[in-house]
C-alpha cells in the first residue's frame, strides 16, 4: 500500500511539468500569432526594413571614391528621372545619353537603364523587382555612385495595378538613411526602395477626360464643344469614356472620369479635370475629344513636347495593325503616324519659353510639364511639383465632317479595345477580373 501511494505522489510533479509546457507553449504560439506579419504591417513596411540587418551591414557600401552628384528628380507616371540642376522652365537639362544603373542590395542583381532627354525616357519603376536599389550612373564609362547635393525623401508612388498587386516605390538619398543600423555615409547617396503590395481603393490608375463642357474661370462661361446635325461632342466622348472604363475595369484598374455629367468643369483647381487625378495619385491621364479641321477626317493623337511620345506610340501601333485608318500628322521622326506634338504657347513676360497650349497635357505632367506655372494657371500651383501624370489627347473625329464621325462611331468598339491593349501592352498589365467596379 505505501508503495502504491509513493508512486502516486511521484505522478503528480511530472503532471504538473507538462501542464506548465503546455501552457507556455500556448502562451509562446499566442504572442507570435499577435505579433505576426499581418497584411496591413505588409502595407507599411519597407524594403529596408524588410532586409536581414546583416545583408544591409556587409552590403552596403558607405564611401566611394567615384560619385556623381544632382540636384532635382522628376517621376512622369511611372517613369523617373534625374537633373544635374533644379528642374525649371528655362533650365531643364537632363542626363541625355548616359547609363544609369540600379544595384539590387540583397542579391546583388543588376539592372541598367539608357537616359534620354524627355520626360518619358527614364527609369520604368514598373519593371522592377521588389528590393532596396543602390543607384550607380556611368560618367563617360566610369561607374559613380549617384547622390543627391541635399537630402532627399520622396513620397511613395503605387504602380498602376497589375492582377491586383502594386509596387510601392520611394526614392531616399540621405546620409543618415541607414542610422538605425548604425551606419553612417558621407554623402546623401540615392536608394530606389521597393516593396510590392495591395492596392488602396483610394489610388487610382488612369483618369479619361471627356471633351466638351469645359469651364474657363477667366471668361465665366463653358465651351460646349461640337454640337451640330451629326455629332454631340460631350455626349460622344463621355458614352466612349465609358466604354473605355469598362473595358479597363476589366483588366482591374481603378478609372476615374473627370466628368460624368454635362456640368461645366475646368483644368484649374482641386475639383478640377485634373485635380481628381492629383489627389487620386493616377498615373495615366487619356482626353477624348473632336476636333475641327479642313482636310483631316481621321483620328489622331497628340502629345506633350516634353514627350517622346511613346505612350501615344503604343496607342497608334495597337490601332494600325488592327486596320484602324489614322489622319496623317507625324512630325518627328520618332512619333509614329497618326501623332502630333503639342504646338506650344507662351506668354508676353516668358517669351523665350514655350509650354503645351493643351491643359490636358500641360496641366497633367505635375512637374515635369510645368503645372500651375502660366499666370492664368495659378489654381494649380500646388502641383507644380506632384508627380506627373503621362498625358495624351486622343482626337475621335472631325467634328465638323459628317463621314468621319461616322467612321469613329462604325469603329467606336475597335477603337476601344486597341486603346485598352495598348495601355495594357505599355505598362505591362496581365489583365484579370476587375476589382473596381462594384465599388
Amino acid at each position: 500500500m505505501a508503495k502504491r501511494k509513493l508512486n502516486r505522489k511521484l505522478k503528480h510533479p511530472r503532471i504538473l511539468i507538462a501542464v506548465v509546457v503546455c501552457l507556455a507553449l500556448l502562451s509562446g504560439a499566442l504572442f507570435l500569432y499577435v505579433n505576426r506579419t499581418t497584411e496591413i504591417d505588409r502595407f507599411r513596411m519597407t524594403a529596408l526594413e524588410s532586409l536581414d540587418d546583416q545583408v544591409v551591414k556587409e552590403q552596403i557600401q558607405t564611401e566611394f571614391k567615384e560619385s556623381y552628384t544632382v540636384q532635382d528628380y522628376g517621376i512622369y507616371g511611372q517613369t523617373l528621372s534625374f537633373y544635374p540642376s533644379k528642374y525649371s522652365a528655362k533650365e531643364h537639362s537632363s542626363l541625355f545619353g548616359q547609363l544609369l544603373l540600379l544595384k539590387n542590395v540583397e542579391t546583388q542583381e543588376e539592372i541598367s537603364f539608357g537616359l534620354g532627354e524627355n520626360a518619358d525616357s527614364g527609369i520604368r519603376l514598373n519593371q522592377l523587382d521588389p528590393g532596396l536599389y543602390e543607384v550607380y550612373i556611368f560618367d563617360h564609362y566610369d561607374k559613380k555612385r549617384l547622390c543627391f547635393k541635399k537630402p532627399v525623401e520622396s513620397e511613395t508612388l503605387s504602380t498602376i495595378r497589375n492582377q491586383k498587386h502594386v509596387k510601392n516605390i520611394r526614392l531616399v538619398a540621405d546620409s543618415t538613411y541607414l542610422e538605425d543600423y548604425g551606419i553612417e555615409m558621407d554623402k546623401n547617396y540615392a536608394f530606389l526602395d521597393v516593396m510590392e503590395n495591395i492596392p488602396q481603393v483610394k489610388v487610382a490608375d488612369i483618369v479619361l477626360d471627356p471633351g466638351g463642357q469645359i469651364y474657363n474661370e477667366v471668361s465665366m462661361t463653358t465651351d460646349t464643344g461640337i454640337v451640330n446635325d451629326w455629332i454631340n461632342e460631350p455626349q460622344l466622348t463621355l458614352e466612349f469614356a465609358n466604354l473605355l472604363k469598362t473595358k479597363l475595369e476589366e483588366k482591374g484598374l481603378r478609372v476615374l472620369l473627370s466628368r460624368e455629367d454635362d456640368k461645366g468643369v475646368s483644368y484649374y483647381g482641386a475639383s478640377s479635370r485634373v485635380g481628381i487625378g492629383y489627389q487620386a495619385q493616377a498615373k495615366a491621364f487619356i482626353s477624348l475629344e473632336a476636333y475641327e479641321d479642313d482636310t483631316l477626317t481621321r483620328p489622331y493623337l497628340l502629345t506633350s513636347r516634353y514627350t517622346t511620345g511613346l505612350f501615344a506610340n503604343e496607342i497608334a501601333y495597337e490601332l494600325t495593325n488592327a486596320g484602324v485608318e489614322m489622319a496623317a500628322v507625324s512630325s518627328m521622326d520618332s512619333l509614329a503616324s497618326g501623332i502630333t506634338n503639342d504646338a506650344g504657347t507662351t506668354e508676353d513676360q516668358k517669351e523665350d519659353i514655350v509650354y503645351d497650349a493643351y491643359p490636358a497635357l500641360r496641366e497633367t505632367g505635375g512637374k515635369q510639364t510645368f503645372a500651375g506655372t502660366l499666370s492664368y494657371a495659378q489654381a494649380n500651383d500646388s502641383y507644380k511639383k506632384s508627380f506627373g501624370m503621362e498625358s495624351v489627347v486622343f482626337f475621335l473625329a472631325n467634328g465638323t465632317h459628317q463621314e468621319s464621325v461616322q467612321y469613329f462611331q462604325d469603329h467606336e468598339e475597335e477603337i476601344a479595345d486597341c486603346i485598352v491593349n495598348a495601355i495594357c501592352s505599355y505598362y505591362g498589365i496581365q489583365g484579370e477580373e476587375s476589382e473596381t467596379s462594384s465599388q
